[in-house]
């Protein structure tokens, strides 16, 4: 009897890691796989994953990318210029970056019902993970509440995440996840499971962590947010009243009903405070153009900067010259000039629309 070889001529992919290698690729970063690293970057588009024998039986390769995503988010385009997003040797000393990662990829999970599907596998998921609120942009009141460091830092991300290089294809591959995990049986054992290091024989199948998705805001922008429960649309600082009718600043063309409910960019309309914001006179903003009849050119000379005839408040880095205060998390703005400030100054509204970008821009809105 004559024996054949057979040649195969495809390999069988997880089509979850297909859709976050794409998701990956359409960002501008390139996914290989090696057996010298867990996670690792170049500095130069590609990112390294460890190879399957590396890696924990709950470690899952769409999984890994997306937290590398996240990392990149955080970072901003500078730190994908540098090895592994600029953290070698600051992640045990200073960890307050890879906390804003961890919250990202909280937030940005939640939204398809996968934070619990696509949790890290690391140290930091005993550390912090698990102890994170269903808010995951929130803090103790202790450590600075929506000020701390890991929480302002997340929320530039997820502003970074809504742009226009990110926003799709990140949509696009959390949507295919939701899919994909909505067609997987919920088998509780792996009958092939051999033991693991922790002693166990049978781990349930990582599938039986994905939920279902949270119902879409009536807006189309975000999922309703149950840690908001109580809370509505027309409590929220996003939303204003066009026609008689209740919308939102996320999603100016759709007509709310008075009763929607908070989504997750959900933010207090009546918790808007100036003194822990300072926003508009910090990076939000990079000047503060004055009339020639302001009196804080005659009264606060120092402070004014003119130059081809036109005059504006000077800057200290990135805030305006006149801004004190703000340097921990609990400690209140003020401003020096307050009542000889600007007309510009003057007329910028609390919790108008300018407002809210300035505050976004600074990472303490959504």
């Amino acid at each position: 009897m004559t024996e054949f070889l057979r040649c195969p001529t495809h390999r069988y992919d997880d089509p979850l890691a297909l859709v976050w290698i794409a998701c990956a690729e359409r960002v501008g970063f390139r996914i290989e796989r090696t057996p010298h690293a867990y996670a690792s970057t170049d500095g130069r588009g590609t990112i390294f994953i460890g190879t399957d024998d590396i890696l924990d039986p709950d470690d899952s390769l769409a999984q890994m990318i997306l937290h590398e995503l996240c990392h990149a988010l955080v970072e901003g385009e500078a730190g994908e210029r540098q090895v592994d997003w600029g953290l070698v040797g600051s992640g045990g000393r200073n960890p307050w970056r890879e906390h804003a990662c961890l919250r990202l990829q909280a937030y940005l999970a939640d939204s398809v019902g996968l934070r619990d599907f696509f949790a890290p596998t690391t140290d930091f998921r005993v550390s912090f993970w698990e102890s994170l609120p269903a808010d995951p942009f929130t803090a103790s009141p202790k450590e600075g509440g929506r000020r701390e460091r890991s929480c302002v830092a997340a929320r530039l991300a997820a502003w970074r995440a809504s742009q226009h290089r990110w926003a799709p294809h990140l949509d696009e591959a959390l949507a295919a996840s939701a899919a994909i995990a909505a067609l997987v049986p919920r088998v509780k054992h792996n009958a092939n499971a051999g033991p693991d290091a922790c002693g166990e024989s049978a781990m349930p199948s990582l599938w039986t962590k994905a939920a279902e998705p949270p119902a879409r805001h009536p807006a189309g922008h975000a999922p309703i947010a149950a840690y908001h429960s109580g809370r509505g649309c027309s409590g929220c600082a996003w939303a204003f009243v066009e026609r008689r009718g209740l919308r939102c600043r996320h999603a100016p063309v759709v007509r709310l009903p008075n009763d929607a409910p908070a989504c997750s960019r959900f933010e207090p309309a009546d918790e808007l405070d100036c003194l822990t914001c300072g926003a508009c006179c910090r990076e939000a903003y990079d000047s503060v153009e004055i009339s020639k009849r302001e009196p804080v050119i005659k009264r606060h000379p120092t402070l004014v900067i003119i130059h081809d005839a036109r005059s504006k408040l000077r800057r200290h880095g990135s805030r305006c010259a006149a801004l004190s205060g703000g340097g921990t998390s609990t400690e209140s703005y003020a401003c020096v000039i307050y009542d000889d400030r600007p007309r510009t100054c003057r007329d910028f509204t609390r919790g108008s629309g300018n407002c809210l970008d300035a505050r976004r821009r600074v990472g303490l809105s959504l």
